[in-house]
Protein backbone atom coordinates (compact mmCIF):
# COMPACT_ATOMS: atom_id res chain seq x y z
CA UNK A 1 0.00 0.00 0.00
CA UNK A 2 2.64 2.45 0.73
CA UNK A 3 4.88 1.52 -2.59
CA UNK A 4 1.47 2.51 -4.73
CA UNK A 5 1.08 6.33 -2.66
CA UNK A 6 4.96 6.28 -3.35
CA UNK A 7 4.23 5.94 -6.62
CA UNK A 8 1.13 8.19 -7.30
CA UNK A 9 3.48 11.38 -5.99
CA UNK A 10 6.70 10.24 -8.56
CA UNK A 11 3.72 10.77 -10.77
CA UNK A 12 2.86 13.79 -9.46
CA UNK A 13 5.77 15.28 -9.27
CA UNK A 14 6.52 14.36 -12.91
CA UNK A 15 3.62 16.17 -13.92
CA UNK A 16 4.57 19.02 -12.53
CA UNK A 17 7.82 19.18 -13.50
CA UNK A 18 6.78 18.89 -17.23
CA UNK A 19 4.05 21.84 -16.68
CA UNK A 20 6.63 24.28 -15.25
CA UNK A 21 8.45 23.67 -18.50
CA UNK A 22 5.40 24.63 -20.12
CA UNK A 23 1.65 24.24 -20.81
CA UNK A 24 0.29 20.50 -21.99
CA UNK A 25 -2.92 19.63 -22.76
CA UNK A 26 -4.23 16.55 -20.90
CA UNK A 27 -3.97 14.40 -23.72
CA UNK A 28 -0.24 15.42 -24.38
CA UNK A 29 1.39 15.10 -20.75
CA UNK A 30 -0.74 11.74 -20.05
CA UNK A 31 1.14 10.35 -23.20
CA UNK A 32 4.48 12.14 -21.87
CA UNK A 33 4.31 10.27 -18.55
CA UNK A 34 2.99 7.31 -19.78
CA UNK A 35 5.80 6.97 -22.06
CA UNK A 36 8.53 8.06 -19.37
CA UNK A 37 7.00 5.86 -16.71
CA UNK A 38 6.71 2.74 -18.91
CA UNK A 39 9.99 2.44 -19.62
CA UNK A 40 11.21 2.66 -16.33
CA UNK A 41 9.13 -0.78 -15.38
CA UNK A 42 10.61 -3.82 -14.76
CA UNK A 43 8.77 -6.84 -15.16
CA UNK A 44 8.30 -10.04 -17.39
CA UNK A 45 5.85 -9.99 -20.02
CA UNK A 46 3.07 -11.73 -18.40
CA UNK A 47 3.26 -8.42 -15.68
CA UNK A 48 3.80 -5.83 -17.83
CA UNK A 49 0.28 -5.49 -19.33
CA UNK A 50 -1.06 -5.83 -15.31
CA UNK A 51 1.25 -2.95 -14.63
CA UNK A 52 0.64 -0.60 -17.70
CA UNK A 53 -2.93 -1.21 -16.81
CA UNK A 54 -2.72 0.03 -13.03
CA UNK A 55 0.23 2.93 -14.66
CA UNK A 56 -2.31 4.48 -16.73
CA UNK A 57 -4.78 4.94 -13.96
CA UNK A 58 -2.84 6.37 -11.65
CA UNK A 59 -1.76 8.90 -14.21
CA UNK A 60 -5.10 9.66 -14.71
CA UNK A 61 -6.35 10.20 -11.25
CA UNK A 62 -2.72 12.40 -11.24
CA UNK A 63 -4.25 14.10 -14.41
CA UNK A 64 -7.51 14.89 -13.02
CA UNK A 65 -6.07 16.11 -9.84
CA UNK A 66 -3.90 18.51 -11.63
CA UNK A 67 -7.58 19.40 -13.76
CA UNK A 68 -8.93 19.94 -10.50
CA UNK A 69 -6.12 22.80 -9.69
CA UNK A 70 -6.23 24.71 -12.92
CA UNK A 71 -3.19 23.00 -13.58
CA UNK A 72 -4.00 22.03 -17.03
CA UNK A 73 -6.93 24.01 -18.89
CA UNK A 74 -7.50 22.65 -22.49
CA UNK A 75 -9.69 25.24 -23.36
CA UNK A 76 -6.78 27.82 -22.43
CA UNK A 77 -4.47 25.57 -24.15
CA UNK A 78 -6.44 25.35 -27.32
CA UNK A 79 -6.98 29.39 -27.28
CA UNK A 80 -3.50 30.43 -26.54
CA UNK A 81 -1.85 27.43 -29.80
CA UNK A 82 -4.31 28.88 -32.28
CA UNK A 83 -3.14 32.26 -31.70
CA UNK A 84 0.67 31.12 -31.47
CA UNK A 85 -0.12 29.19 -34.91
CA UNK A 86 -2.24 31.92 -36.75
CA UNK A 87 0.85 34.61 -35.85
CA UNK A 88 3.10 32.12 -37.70
CA UNK A 89 0.63 32.39 -40.63
CA UNK A 90 -1.24 29.25 -40.51
CA UNK A 91 -4.99 28.95 -41.13
CA UNK A 92 -8.33 27.27 -39.75
CA UNK A 93 -7.97 23.47 -41.34
CA UNK A 94 -4.16 23.30 -40.63
CA UNK A 95 -4.68 24.94 -37.18
CA UNK A 96 -7.68 22.13 -36.23
CA UNK A 97 -5.49 19.48 -37.73
CA UNK A 98 -2.72 20.25 -35.29
CA UNK A 99 -5.18 20.12 -32.32
CA UNK A 100 -6.45 16.84 -32.83
CA UNK A 101 -3.29 15.42 -33.64
CA UNK A 102 -2.22 16.72 -29.74
CA UNK A 103 -5.64 14.79 -28.74
CA UNK A 104 -7.82 17.27 -27.88
CA UNK A 105 -11.60 17.33 -28.28
CA UNK A 106 -12.60 18.38 -32.14
CA UNK A 107 -15.69 20.55 -30.83
CA UNK A 108 -14.04 22.42 -28.71
CA UNK A 109 -10.98 23.04 -31.13
CA UNK A 110 -13.92 23.78 -33.77
CA UNK A 111 -15.63 26.36 -31.24
CA UNK A 112 -12.90 27.99 -30.17
CA UNK A 113 -11.36 28.57 -33.77
CA UNK A 114 -15.03 30.23 -35.03
CA UNK A 115 -15.21 32.39 -31.96
CA UNK A 116 -11.76 33.54 -32.13
CA UNK A 117 -10.49 37.11 -32.55
CA UNK A 118 -8.83 36.57 -35.63
CA UNK A 119 -9.32 37.63 -39.13
CA UNK A 120 -8.25 35.00 -41.01
CA UNK A 121 -8.99 36.98 -44.68
CA UNK A 122 -6.60 39.32 -43.26
CA UNK A 123 -4.11 36.43 -42.34
CA UNK A 124 -3.98 34.77 -46.06
CA UNK A 125 -3.76 38.27 -47.45
CA UNK A 126 -0.79 38.80 -45.31
CA UNK A 127 0.40 35.59 -46.33
CA UNK A 128 -0.24 36.00 -49.97
CA UNK A 129 1.82 39.07 -50.16
CA UNK A 130 4.97 37.47 -48.49
CA UNK A 131 5.06 34.73 -51.34
CA UNK A 132 4.33 36.98 -53.96
CA UNK A 133 7.61 38.59 -53.46
CA UNK A 134 9.26 34.91 -53.69
CA UNK A 135 7.09 34.00 -56.97
CA UNK A 136 8.23 36.05 -60.19
CA UNK A 137 6.13 38.00 -61.84
CA UNK A 138 6.03 36.14 -65.33
CA UNK A 139 5.27 32.81 -63.73
CA UNK A 140 2.15 31.65 -65.56
CA UNK A 141 0.62 29.70 -62.78
CA UNK A 142 1.47 32.27 -60.12
CA UNK A 143 -2.41 32.24 -58.95
CA UNK A 144 -2.18 28.28 -58.76
CA UNK A 145 0.97 28.54 -57.00
CA UNK A 146 -0.94 31.14 -54.90
CA UNK A 147 -3.84 28.79 -54.15
CA UNK A 148 -1.93 26.23 -53.62
CA UNK A 149 0.60 27.42 -51.53
CA UNK A 150 -2.82 28.59 -48.62
CA UNK A 151 -4.01 25.71 -48.68
CA UNK A 152 -0.76 24.07 -47.56
CA UNK A 153 -0.75 26.46 -44.78
CA UNK A 154 -4.67 25.36 -43.73
CA UNK A 155 -6.54 28.38 -45.32
CA UNK A 156 -10.63 28.12 -46.02
CA UNK A 157 -11.63 28.73 -49.66
CA UNK A 158 -13.47 31.57 -48.79
CA UNK A 159 -10.30 33.20 -46.82
CA UNK A 160 -7.97 32.39 -50.19
CA UNK A 161 -10.50 33.84 -52.27
CA UNK A 162 -10.62 37.06 -49.62
CA UNK A 163 -6.91 36.98 -49.74
CA UNK A 164 -6.35 36.63 -53.45
CA UNK A 165 -9.19 39.25 -54.42
CA UNK A 166 -7.06 41.97 -52.08
CA UNK A 167 -4.03 40.85 -53.76
CA UNK A 168 -5.07 41.75 -57.07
Amino acid sequence: MNNEKKLNKSILNKAVQLLAQRDHSSYELSQKMICFFAKKQQSTEEEYHDQLTKLKTEIQEVIEYCINQNWINDTHYIEKYIVIRANKGYGKYKIAMELKQRGLSIDLSRQLLQTSNINWEKLAYKQLLKKSKQIKSENNNKKQKFIQFLIARGYTQDDIKAAYDLLT
